[in-house]
Order: C-alpha cells, then sequence, then structure tokens
C-alpha cells in the first residue's frame, strides 16, 4: 500500500479504523492474526552448540587429554571416570547457560518498548509488542517510533531519521498526501519504526508492524557483535595459565619419575593425578550461578541488568551522575504554590486530585478570576493527560504539565475546558526557546494565546500585567519583584513557570502561525511554583553510598537555586553550585581541576553532561550516569554504566544503558551497586575457595612423589573431590548473602586482575595449610604401618575435609568466621551437609570403595581427620588478620 499518497481518512478506511483508534476487542483480534510487533530476534545458538561449547575450556581439554593417557596407559576405570565427570561438568555448565539466557530473555521483556495508544476512545500506555494495523499511536519528543504508521495530524513535528535513510537532520513531517512515487526519505508523511521524534507531536495510525515494517524488512542486515566481557577474559586468562601450569607440572612429574627408573606407565599414572588435580572443573560453573542468581536478585530490587559485564564494573563504581527529577524525587510534580497579586497554597500531594485552594487562611472560590485565569492557561499551553488505573491517578505526559493538569482537576473546572477548547496552532516547547505557546478557540470566550516557561523567558513577552482591578502596562519594577518572588519560591525547592495570555480577534488569526506575531503584547497572569519532593529512602541511600566511598553528583536543568536547595536537603555537595552558562565558559583542564569540589551542576544541557562524565573520568573515577530523555542518551554512553530509567525513560536512553531501575529510584541504584559487590564478592570467594583446592591437591601429590612415597591421592578420588564434595559448598559461596561492611569498604579497582595479589596471598596461605594437613595425615599413616590404600583413604577424607573447613571459613575474606552469624548462609551449610555425605558415601558403601579403592576408617584416624581440620581453619584466620594490616 501506498499510504503515503492517500489521505488521512482514506488510511483510516482502508485499515478499518478512525481519529479514535480501534477497539480493545479489535486490538486483540489483529494482534492473533498479525503476531506481536517485534522484529525477528537475533540469532542465538542451539541448545546442542550452547554444549558442545562446554567442551572447548582449556581445563576441560587438560581433563579429556588425562582421559586419553589414561585409556593409554590400561588405566579404563580411571578414564571413565575422568570422561564422565568431564560429561558431567558440560551437562551442568549447559544447565545453568541455558537456564541463565531464558532468565534474560525474562529480564529483555521487563523492558520492552511501550507506546501510548487510543483504544475505546481513551489515551493508555501499552507494550509496543502489542501494537496492530489501526492503532492510533501519539507521540511526542523523545520517544522512539515503535511501528510505521500514517500522520494523522502533528505539531513541529521533526523526526531523526538516520537509522533508517542515514540522513543525519531531523526530518519536517507534515499530514498532507504526497505523491505516488517518492523514495522512502522524502515520505514526510510517514514515521517508521526505529526512528526518533526530536521535536513536536502528532497522530498517527499504524500501518505496519514487526517484519512488515520499513525497519523490519532490513533486519536481517544488521549484526553488532559485542566485545568480550572483561571479566570472562580474566577467567579465560585465569583458564590458560592454571592449564599451563598443570601441564608443565604434570610433564615435570612424568620426567622425574621416568629418571628413576619408574615403568612409564606408572609415570603417566601420576601424571594424569596431578593434571586432574590442577583443575577447578566448578569455577566456570560457579561464576555462571553467581551472576545468574545476582542478576534475577537485581531485577527483583528493579535493577535489570541489560549487559552482565556490567555487574563487575557496577562494584568499582565512585561516583554516581544522577538527574533530580524522578530519580532523588518522586517524579510526581505537584503544584505547591501560585503568585498572582497575591500568594495562593495550594493542599494535596501527587497526582491524586483532591486538595483546596487557599489563601490568608481561607479556601478560595477556583472560579475568582486571577485563579481561575491561571488554571485555564495551565490547560491549555499542555499537552499531558490525566488517566485512572489499578494503582490511582496518573499523568500520561510531561510531570509538569501534569500538575497544572491535576491543579485544574482539583478545581473542577479540567473537563469543562478541555471539552469546549479547540487546539489551533502549538509554537512547543524545547531547551533553547525555554516556553511553549499555544493558539486556541475556547468556548464563550472567543480566541486567545496561552503561554508557559521560564519566568525571564516570559516575562520578556509580555507588556501588561493582570491586577486585582484589570490589566495595566506591566513596568520593569514590576518585573523585577517577579523575579525576585520566582527566585524566592525556588530557594524553597519549588519549580517556577511564569503563565501569560492574552485575547486575540478572528482577524488576528490570519497570524496564527507566526511566532513573533502571537508571542508578543501578552498579559502577565502569575507564578506557578511545583514542588517534586525528595523519595524518602534517598538520604539513606546516600548516605550509604558517602560510606561506600561513592560520592553523588546532581546535574538537573533546574534553576541554581532549586538545585542548590534539594542538593543541601538531600546532603549533596557543600552548597556550591555550577550552572551551564559557567561550564561554557571553563575549558577542559579548568572543568577537571573543580569536578572534585562541585557535586550540583543546574542549568545543563546534554554537551555539559557529557563533558562532566568525561571530567570525572580522566580524575580517575568510575562513573555511573542516570537519564531518562534523549539528550541523556550521549552521557548514559559517555559514562562507564548507564543507567536508565524504566517509568520516565525513552527507548533511546534505555537502548545507551547497561542497567535499567525500573521504579527511576535512586535507592535502587545504590541497592544495585550494592548487588554487584556482593556478586563478585562471591565469585572472588569461589575462585579463591576452588583454587586453593586445586593448588594443594597439586602440592600434595608433587612434594609425596618427590620425597619419594607413593601416589597420595588416585585421579577419581581427587575428581570425586572436585566436583562433587567441592561443588556442593561452593554452590552456597557463590549466594552467600551480603555482609554488613561490604557498603563500607572503597570502591575495588576494576583493573585487578583476577585473581588480586592478596587474594592470592590469601589463597596460596590456606593452600599451603591444606598441604600440610593432608600430607601429614598421609606420611603419618603409611609410618604407622598401614597400607597405602588405608593410607591414601585418610589422606582422601582429610582433604575432603578440609575443603569443608576451607569453604565455612571462605565466606568472607576479611571477617573472621567466628564473628558471623553460623546459620546465615544455610545454602552452604546444607552444600556442606551433602559434601560430607559424599566423602562418607565413598568411604562406606562397598561398590564405592571399589570403584574409588578405599578402605572403612578407624577412630582413631577419624580423631586425627578432624583435629588436623581445625588447624587449617585457623591458618586461614591468621591470613585474613595478616591481610587486613597489608590492604
Amino acid at each position: 500500500m501506498n499510504w503515503h499518497s492517500m489521505t488521512a481518512d482514506e488510511v483510516l478506511s482502508k485499515l478499518d479504523s478512525n481519529h479514535e483508534g480501534i477497539s480493545s476487542k479489535q486490538a486483540k483480534e489483529r494482534l492473533s492474526q498479525q503476531g506481536p510487533n517485534q522484529l525477528e530476534s537475533p540469532t542465538k545458538p542451539s541448545p546442542l552448540r550452547i554444549f558442545i561449547g562446554k567442551f572447548k575450556d582449556y581445563m576441560v581439554l587438560v581433563l579429556i587429554f588425562a582421559a586419553i593417557i589414561s585409556f593409554i596407559a590400561g588405566e579404563t576405570t580411571n578414564a571413565y571416570v575422568i570422561l564422565g565427570i568431564v560429561v558431567l561438568v558440560a551437562i551442568i555448565g549447559f544447565v545453568q547457560e541455558y537456564k541463565a539466557e531464558k532468565a534474560m530473555e525474562a529480564l529483555r521483556e521487563m523492558v520492552a518498548p511501550e507506546a501510548d495508544v487510543i483504544r475505546d476512545g481513551r489515551l493508555s500506555t501499552i507494550p509496543a509488542a502489542e501494537l496492530v494495523f489501526g492503532d492510533v499511536i501519539f507521540l511526542e519528543a523523545g520517544d522512539k517510533v515503535p511501528a510505521d504508521g500514517r500522520i494523522l495530524e502533528e505539531s513541529s513535528l521533526q523526526v531523526i531519521e538516520s537509522s533508517l535513510t542515514g540522513e543525519s537532520q531531523a526530518v519536517e513531517k507534515m499530514a498532507l498526501p504526497l505523491p505516488e512515487r517518492l523514495a522512502l526519505a522524502d515520505r514526510k508523511n510517514m514515521v517508521f519504526m526505529g526512528t526518533i521524534i526530536s521535536q513536536g507531536n502528532c497522530r498517527a495510525v499504524v500501518t505496519a508492524t514487526g517484519r512488515g515494517t520499513e525497519l523490519g524488512m532490513i533486519s536481517g542486515l544488521m549484526k553488532q557483535e559485542q566485545a568480550e566481557p572483561p571479566l570472562k577474559i580474566k577467567l579465560q586468562q585465569l583458564a590458560k595459565r592454571q592449564a599451563i601450569l598443570v601441564l608443565v607440572i604434570s610433564a615435570a612429574v612424568f620426567i622425574l619419575m621416568f629418571s628413576r627408573g619408574l615403568p612409564v606407565v606408572d609415570a603417566l599414572i601420576a601424571s594424569i593425578a596431578l593434571a586432574v588435580a590442577g583443575i577447578p572443573e566448578a569455577l566456570p560453573f560457579i561464576v555462571t550461578l553467581a551472576l545468574a542468581f545476582g542478576t534475577q536478585a537485581m531485577a527483583k530490587k528493579n535493577a535489570i541488568i541489560r549487559r552482565l559485564p556490567e555487574v563487575e564494573t557496577l562494584g568499582s563504581t565512585t561516583v554516581i551522575c544522577t538527574d533530580k527529577t524522578g530519580t532523588l524525587t518522586t517524579g510526581e510534580m505537584t503544584l505547591r504554590e501560585i503568585r498572582t497579586y497575591r500568594k495562593i497554597d495550594v493542599t494535596g500531594a501527587g497526582y491524586d486530585p483532591s486538595g483546596q485552594f487557599i489563601s490568608n487562611g481561607s479556601r478560595l472560590d477556583p472560579a475568582e478570576r486571577d485563579l481561575a485565569r491561571i488554571l485555564k492557561i495551565g490547560v491549555h499551553a499542555n499537552n499531558s493527560a490525566m488517566e485512572r488505573g489499578n494503582d490511582g491517578w496518573r499523568v500520561v505526559g510531561d510531570p509538569t504539565e501534569g500538575a497544572l493538569i491535576v491543579a485544574a482537576k482539583k478545581a473542577g473546572i479540567l473537563d469543562r475546558i478541555k471539552e469546549s477548547n479547540n487546539r489551533l496552532v502549538e509554537f512547543p516547547f524545547d531547551s533553547e526557546r525555554m516556553r511553549m505557546t499555544t493558539v486556541d478557540e475556547a468556548g464563550g470566550e472567543g480566541y486567545t494565546v496561552s503561554m508557559k516557561g521560564a519566568p525571564e523567558v516570559v516575562l520578556s513577552h509580555c507588556t501588561k500585567i493582570m491586577r486585582p482591578n484589570g490589566t495595566r502596562p506591566i513596568s520593569d519594577q514590576d518585573k523585577r519583584s517577579i523575579l525576585a518572588e520566582a527566585d524566592q519560591m525556588a530557594e524553597n525547592a519549588l519549580r517556577v513557570l511564569a503563565l501569560a495570555w492574552k485575547p486575540i480577534s478572528i482577524n488576528d488569526l490570519a497570524e496564527a502561525d507566526s511566532i513573533d506575531s502571537m508571542e508578543s503584547g501578552l498579559i502577565f497572569a502569575g507564578l506557578t511554583g511545583m514542588m517534586d519532593p525528595p523519595r524518602k529512602e534517598v538520604p539513606e541511600a546516600i548516605r550509604i553510598s558517602k560510606m561506600a566511598g561513592i560520592r553523588t553528583v546532581m546535574i538537573t536543568g533546574d534553576h541554581r537555586l532549586t538545585a542548590r536547595a534539594i542538593g543541601k536537603e538531600l546532603g549533596i555537595g557543600n552548597g556550591e553550585v555550577i550552572e551551564g552558562a559557567e561550564l561554557d565558559r571553563m575549558s577542559a583542564e579548568d572543568l577537571c581541576e573543580h569536578i572534585d569540589e562541585v557535586s550540583v551542576f543546574a542549568r545543563v544541557t546534554a554537551e555539559h553532561k557529557v563533558r562532566i562524565v568525561e571530567a570525572l573520568k580522566a580524575k580517575g573515577h568510575i562513573v555511573a550516569m542516570t537519564g531518562d530523555g534523549v539528550n541523556d542518551a550521549p552521557a548514559l554512553t559517555a559514562a562507564d554504566i548507564g543507567v536508565a530509567m524504566g517509568r520516565t525513560g525513552t527507548e533511546v536512553t534505555k537502548e545507551a544503558s547497561d542497567v535499567v531501575i525500573a521504579d527511576d529510584n535512586f535507592a535502587t541504584i545504590v541497592s544495585a551497586i550494592e548487588e554487584g559487590r556482593r556478586i563478585f564478592d562471591n565469585i572472588r570467594k569461589g575462585t579463591s575457595y576452588l583454587l586453593s583446592v586445586s593448588f594443594a591437591e597439586l602440592a600434595t601429590i608433587f612434594f609425596a612423589l618427590a620425597l619419594g612415597f607413593p601416589l597420595p591421592l588416585l585421579a577419581a578420588q581427587i575428581l570425586w573431590i572436585n566436583v562433587v564434595a567441592e561443588e556442593f559448598p561452593a554452590i552456597g559461596l557463590a549466594l552467600e548473602p551480603s555482609h554488613s561492611d561490604i557498603m563500607k569498604r572503597k570502591p575495588r579497582d576494576p583493573r585487578e586482575p583476577m585473581p588480586s595479589r592478596t587474594l592470592m596471598i590469601y589463597t596460596l596461605g590456606t593452600a599451603a595449610a591444606i598441604v600440610a594437613g593432608t600430607l601429614g595425615l598421609y606420611i603419618t599413616t603409611l609410618q604407622s604401618n598401614a597400607d597405602v590404600s588405608y593410607a591414601r583413604t585418610v589422606a582422601f577424607v582429610g582433604l575432603g575435609f578440609f575443603t569443608v573447613y576451607n569453604a565455612y571459613s571462605s565466606r568472607s575474606l576479611q571477617e573472621s568466621v567466628f564473628s558471623m552469624d553460623p546459620w546465615g548462609n544455610k545454602t552452604l551449610l546444607m552444600g556442606i551437609g551433602l559434601s560430607i555425605l559424599a566423602i562418607l558415601a565413598v568411604v562406606y558403601i562397598p561398590f564405592m570403595q571399589f570403584i574409588f579403592e578405599t578402605r572403612p576408617l578407624t577412630i582413631e584416624s577419624w580423631a586425627l581427620i578432624l583435629a588436623t581440620g581445625l588447624l587449617v581453619l585457623l591458618a586461614a584466620e591468621i591470613m585474613k588478620k595478616l591481610l587486613s594490616k597489608w590492604r
């Protein structure tokens, strides 16, 4: 269909729709026929490819090599056990990755794009995936177009179509029909999926959805490769180093034993045991588990991680740059004060339309001249609407405009004004004009021009002022007094808008589309002060951030005085404020010099936000930047962590972000940072725990062989500890709750390796204690005239129990386990219980005794093992004390 060549009514007729949209019943039927308004999902690896991918890890390849050598050496039982364990590890990794992908699909649904649509004659917000042919959608500046559509009516509409046509400049749109043969870029009465509304607003009827859109037709050609996550790179480097270490030591032992005249088979078996001992098979599984469960935990707290690698960066954040409105505050602007020739207080809170208008302690009738005029201007120069949902009243549109709409609803005149009003022209608000003007035909009043905007801007267009006895010319003294009042209101943390108007005659309508004509000679009506109160949980979140070494920087488009008042109330900064105009005069070097001294920025633009982020990064900070509007997207991209608002955020901002905050709450950002620290802490704990056991097994075998003793542990025994007995506690460590000190530490340096220097020292220290205990038990048992099988069983059980002690001690790498709640991690306790049962099963179940070549132990051996285990726990506590002094 050449929708662009038809009139609006012809398009609506073809789509069996009308200017009020379609019904919910029609939408449901069409959705079942057409399918969801979605592009094809990006190609994902099949379950088989995910499973095969598990065999490409360096550590798994070493195990497969060990199994092959076992077959060659005739140790078929050992080979089957190794291969069985390899397959088990692959299955566990596959299940976790598959679950993680499913979880991420669910999280992606939570941040699905939304659209404002007119159905059943009402404007409401629905998931964009539910749009169908014939839906009438409302689009305004900042929105991403959710489907292809034919424009029905528009006001100063401009659209950025670079994603589709490559044209970088915004395109002016229209509603009139166009010639049939036109290139896509010239179809100026159409809007296309994926493009961005940069100015104005419109109503459009949906003509194509999903793969039928212009963007959908070329989506198969659009491919994007993700960079390797830093955490994944670090773990791959660790796996490679470990594999090389294992192969070198195994080769050295083989050469050593062969040079002593031992048979080749015996030397190979010893080398296999070493290879198996040095591989922490559970490490990939534990990392996946910590990330998968951690991101789901974040989602439950309203923080949706769009890119898993950013979990690591979250824990390193040193500065949070945040907008004020809706993040530090509730985002529900409430009209608190009106100033005409008198002060009028407005009661009530949020979007609930209940409240009164009071002056000098007396309740006012909303029909009084000055109050009625202010309320009418507020409704005319307005694109917002109110609707009642399951959670109460809400505003569709700008919150500031919503405050004026709610005030008119409180006065009981909103519906009457809207029903009798016919908008003729709109000159929309933008950051350069700082005002919005409309020309309306108001029932019973004729034609009026209404303006709202920044006080200094509105006053510059006024020649008269309203007073009790009528209007009179406005003087310079009047303007100075009004601006002083505006400053006073701003100092009380009120957002101030000035309102003005003028009546025009029918003859003046000939110039209605002339901005200069309509915006001159206005009558000043008064000031309105909106309060967007701070969220009650924000002060505590900022206090916690300070303890965690994280600084909060407020960046807002509000007035300097408003910004200072909110900053002071929330404890942000020292009272100093830098405005955008001052930033323009500062060089990059000057800004870097002052950036650590100032925490409140006012009247800023998109370019200013990027400059602030870059200055902070230049000083070595890890910056999280919040935003909701199109102008925030560049700063979110420039920041280390881009945080988009889930409720008020535009789709452009969400796509530029790493994290989406579903409730638009600053406290949720702090909670996400805490969760990010917990996840990375748990990965570090799991890594240390698994590596310490692997190092201990390597060293135990190496030193026993070097001292001339028989092999202390068989490959099958090592694998049982590594994959079964060791993994259950490791799961518990991956799910360890946050500790009380987690937000009292300074942010972690994201450049530190995995494991870090201090973590490696701790790991080697605990490994040395386990080696001493295991080797001591083995040699002592051999010297007591026990046979090798019994001595190996003592070493096997000792190593297994030392692993359990080590897991419990690893709950914190700083805090003593004796000062922690012993029942604080029930998953770990359950894992320890299962680990002990797995060890006992190998020792006391007959068929497992045969496979693993074990023997039942005496009471004396058990007493020696348990006592030695306490020494391992004590050694771990000593390491924590020593390292705490070095940090």
